[in-house]
């Protein structure tokens, strides 16, 4: 960093390789190998669970997504982009706050109330974790009607992929079975349970980093949670929020650039890849 007279300036690394977006869903990229998805999952876990639970007060980020996390050359990922950040004591359940973020990766408690919790990180990064095993948008306007939302499309085939260990219907087919199946089962497990509707419910970033941690000790994510039972849920109520969000986020173009939308939410779209990525300020899980 530099002070100087009354100026504060952060001075960050520069980042080359673009973002995980980019890696996935940009046009005419190569397939991303099924080790460096993982690499990119932990690293950003770790990431993530230092803002949650090493920095008090706590960073809640609020806008974690594909697009803010930026790779170096060796794919090791650095979580950025800190403008809708909030600051969390923590003596307080949740902070209150007009909804922001980008449409695909909200909570659908924080999207409906406002009420912000590290836990609505959490599902956010549970998004990312379907993108990275799936290689699918977290919306696809292509998709047919009812599947646009990745998680909506995905949470029955969760379920099964627990249930029976047949995954194939969600692992991204462009992979070609190129990837260790006990890697692939740890990633829908730990994706799983933070995509949860029960913000509660879901795991803490730090119990996120276990569980994908091929390295470390295994650990069971579920907390004796049974998938897809993890609150009574009101499924209506939610279709009705998320046809609110659909009909705000989807007034774009196919340019690639993802704008910030106006409204009383301010939720961005997340059907695009972005050009102005690159410009976004990392934070290196690395220096953890």
């Amino acid at each position: 960093y530099c002070i100087s007279d009354q100026h504060r300036l952060l001075i960050y690394e520069y980042v080359s390789n673009q973002t995980l977006e980019h890696h996935l869903h940009a046009k005419g990229m190569p397939v991303l190998e099924w080790s460096k998805r993982v690499r990119i999952a932990i690293g950003s876990a770790k990431g993530l669970a230092y803002l949650h639970e090493d920095c008090h007060p706590k960073i809640i980020h609020r806008d974690i997504k594909s697009a803010n996390i930026l790779l170096d050359d060796e794919y090791e990922a650095q979580v950025a982009d800190f403008g809708l950040a909030r600051l969390n004591d923590t003596t307080q359940t949740h902070v209150s706050t007009r909804v922001m973020g980008t449409f695909g990766y909200l909570a659908p408690e924080y999207a409906s109330s406002g009420k912000l919790t590290d836990r609505s990180d959490v599902f956010s990064f549970g998004v990312v974790l379907l993108e990275l095993v799936t290689g699918r948008k977290p919306v696809d306007q292509s998709q047919p009607l009812g599947e646009e939302s990745l998680v909506e499309w995905a949470r029955p085939l969760l379920i099964k992929a627990i249930e029976t260990g047949d995954f194939s219907e969600l692992v991204d087919s462009r992979l070609e079975k190129h990837y260790v199946e006990h890697e692939v089962f740890r990633m829908i497990e730990t994706a799983a349970a933070c995509v949860r509707h029960s913000g509660p419910k879901r795991p803490r970033m730090m119990q996120v980093v276990r569980a994908l941690d091929i390295d470390g000790d295994s650990t069971d994510i579920s907390n004796g949670i049974k998938v897809g039972q993890s609150t009574t849920y009101d499924s209506g109520q939610y279709n009705q929020e998320i046809m609110k969000f659909r009909k705000m986020a989807f007034g774009f173009d196919d340019s690639g650039e993802s704008g910030m939308y106006s409204g009383d939410y301010s939720v961005k779209s997340s059907s695009d890849f972005s050009g102005n990525e690159s410009e976004t300020r990392p934070f290196n899980n690395r220096r953890f």
